[in-house]
């Protein structure tokens, strides 16, 4: 016992001593090599250093603790995380060179979540380079004099980061000459992008065929933002800094271009897939090209390279609005609106607020024009009809179709728009990312929903009352730092809307939203992946973690296994929305396989050894592949019956290829 204490006294000085060592750059704990990993606590240090980080303005005034590393001969390059799961307030990371005077030449306030801090509010750096025979101190930093508390600071080596020899996909090479990319301004960097083709490999020292210029480009995004691998936004320059009108990848000419990240979407493909299917219902969404992104010489994965919602004849295809179109046709259009983050400069207040949120106020922003270009007339001319139709939807004659609110928008769009992000259960298309737009009045005048935008958080499992496909995400009620309006709660009041959709949604589910187009679509971009994905997931190595969105399920720890995943997400969604849409259209537009679906069956299940699946209408079976519970493939048959003979225990799933398309079934080995 006597020995017990002396052990736990030595172990409690030998962590106070460590603590006080690490108050400040010259009594800095010092790292002995890399890997490296410290659990320690703020609240005992004291408030010596001091920096906000581009990602994030800081407060000041929390404790800090320091540590010291005297990097060899070599350059090396590290990520350095405070994410793991001791982390429990927000904290903050910077780097100083040599000495603790000036700037760090690292820094991050927000890029992670801790599995015990309520919010992405931990930080991380990632591929940071640390210069030969050179001193680096590491500060462990928290947001404001309030963020003290437990930590856990790894550094680890960083992999992955080398630039692939060859690729199938585009590679876009950006050399920032020194410069570090921030959340505004833009910076200039050099720009580039290699497309040799189809069927063609690409490298990094091929002709930019498609790009080689100068081009701004700033972090983007709000959670995505906060993420290790960081979205972009693009602007084409040219050599005065001026805007450069190029058509990239076969897109209309522009200027303005987003590069997605996929730290939130193993897949590649939620935003790719929604915006395609909202395209092909006659709408404009941003077009798409999937690229691998090379930084400064270092590999950062693969992106999605994509448009800018703005106003264009190629985009959003609206009359062009003048500072001085303040008076007749000109005044009324073209303008986007937005349900998105707001300030009280940039956004006008509803005189409604939404059901679910009765004592919240509901603002709409200004997109276009922007707040720096839009004029006086021009403002109350967007509220006064935006007001108009609220007054319209809300009022006790919203049914009517000449005094209630079909006068004022274009219903298919916004029946469209429900659609493609109902499907996808995407609660951010709701509450925020979430556009508007209306020509002049001699064009068009109605009020249009759209374009899609946002679907990172889609088609994922994120609440324990939504599984199984169920649930709707347009009446959403939850915690949400944007309150959206409540109109598909009333527009779903009135029949003839609820009519209109169901029509809409089960003609396409035989065209556009029938799972074999889907799953085509899905399996065709998973095909091109296949080989750029493996390099991803080295740079970023995520698979069978929980990051991004806080998911819930098991995390496939194959990229095969989260297409099969996401397929069979969507099987269970589309089967929930047909059997809970609302409105009623009996049989409009459905085929009679559709009408009677067949319904399929596996038994024995458990089994010990073999089972058979059979359909309720005789339908005829191809294939039938086997996978295990994280997605990774078995093996395959082409008849009912279907050996587990030589399989482990545990739980299976079977997806069926039949003459109508596929189902998936489940079923237990003993």
């Amino acid at each position: 016992m006597k020995n017990l204490f002396f052990i736990t006294l030595l172990l409690f000085v030998e962590l106070f001593s460590a603590q006080i060592n690490g108050d400040n750059c010259s009594s800095a704990i010092l790292i002995p090599s890399i890997p490296y990993v410290f659990v320690g606590n703020t609240n005992i240090a004291n408030d010596d250093y001091y920096a906000s980080c581009p990602d994030y303005g800081n407060q000041g005034g929390a404790k800090d603790i320091v540590y010291e590393f005297n990097n060899g001969s070599s350059p090396i390059y590290v990520d350095i995380s405070l994410c793991q799961d001791v982390t429990d307030y927000d904290s903050q990371l910077y780097i100083f060179e040599n000495n603790c005077n000036g700037s760090p030449v690292g820094c991050q306030e927000d890029g992670c979540q801790s599995p015990s801090y309520s919010a992405p509010y931990n930080s991380s750096i990632n591929a940071q380079l640390l210069e030969p025979n050179t001193t680096y101190y590491i500060v462990v930093d928290g947001y404001s004099s309030n963020s003290n508390g437990n930590y856990q600071l790894n550094i680890e080596s960083s992999i992955g980061l080398n630039a692939p020899d060859s690729s199938n996909l585009p590679l876009v090479l950006i050399q920032t000459n020194n410069q570090q990319i921030v959340d505004e301004p833009k910076i200039n960097v050099d720009f580039k992008i290699i497309d040799r083709g189809l069927g063609l490999f690409n490298h990094t020292y091929d002709f930019a065929n498609v790009y080689d210029g100068i081009a701004g480009i700033e972090i983007r995004g709000s959670y995505s933002s906060t993420l290790p691998q960081k979205p972009f936004g693009i602007e084409t320059r040219d050599l005065f800094g001026e805007n450069n009108n190029v058509s990239l990848f076969d897109m209309p000419k522009e200027n303005d271009w987003i590069l997605l990240a996929n730290y939130n979407d193993k897949t590649f493909i939620r935003n790719i897939l929604a915006f395609d299917i909202f395209t092909k219902m006659g709408h404009y969404a941003p077009r798409t090209k999937l690229c691998e992104v090379i930084i400064d010489s270092i590999y950062n994965g693969i992106y999605v390279f994509t448009e800018k919602i703005k106003r264009d004849k190629g985009r959003v295809d609206i009359a062009k609005l003048d500072l001085d179109d303040n008076a007749g046709d000109s005044l009324t259009g073209g303008y986007i609106f937005r349900i998105d983050y707001w300030d009280w400069n940039n956004s006008w207040l509803s005189n409604y607020t939404n059901p679910n949120f009765p004592n919240d106020d509901v603002r709409y922003v200004y997109n276009y024009p922007d707040i720096d270009d839009i004029s006086i007339p021009q403002k109350s001319y967007i509220q006064q009809k935006v007001s108009a139709f609220e007054d319209a939807l809300w009022g006790s004659n919203f049914e009517d179709p000449i005094l209630g609110y079909r006068p004022f928008i274009n219903t298919r769009s916004f029946i469209d728009y429900f659609i493609v992000n109902e499907f996808a259960r995407n609660v951010d298309g709701f509450k925020k990312s979430r556009n508007f737009h209306k020509d002049k009045d001699s064009k068009d005048s109605l009020i249009y929903a759209g374009p899609v935008w946002d679907f990172d958080w889609a088609f994922k499992d994120h609440s324990s009352a939504m599984l199984n496909g169920a649930g709707w995400r347009h009446d959403y009620s939850g915690p949400s730092d944007v309150k959206p309006p409540g109109w598909y709660i009333r527009l779903l009041q009135d029949s003839t809307f609820a009519n209109d959709l169901s029509c809409r949604y089960f003609n396409l589910r035989n065209t556009v939203l029938d799972t074999s187009n889907l799953f085509q679509f899905i399996d065709s971009l998973g095909n091109v992946l296949d080989e750029a994905q493996e390099r991803h997931y080295v740079r970023w190595p995520i698979l069978g973690i929980n990051v991004g969105t806080p998911e819930i399920g098991i995390q496939p720890n194959t990229y095969e296994g989260e297409l099969l995943k996401f397929k069979n997400w969507i099987i269970d969604r589309l089967n929930w929305l047909d059997a809970n849409m609302p409105g009623n259209c009996p049989n409009v537009g459905i085929p009679q396989h559709l009408i009677n679906e067949p319904v399929f069956n596996i038994y024995p299940n458990p089994t010990d050894e073999i089972v058979t699946i059979s359909s309720s209408n005789n339908i005829k079976i191809l294939n039938i592949k086997v996978y295990d519970q994280i997605g990774k493939f078995q093996k395959d048959f082409n008849s009912s019956k279907v050996s587990l003979i030589d399989m482990v225990p545990g739980l299976y799933i079977f997806e069926v290829e039949h003459e109508l398309g596929k189902a998936v079934l489940k079923a237990i080995k003993q």
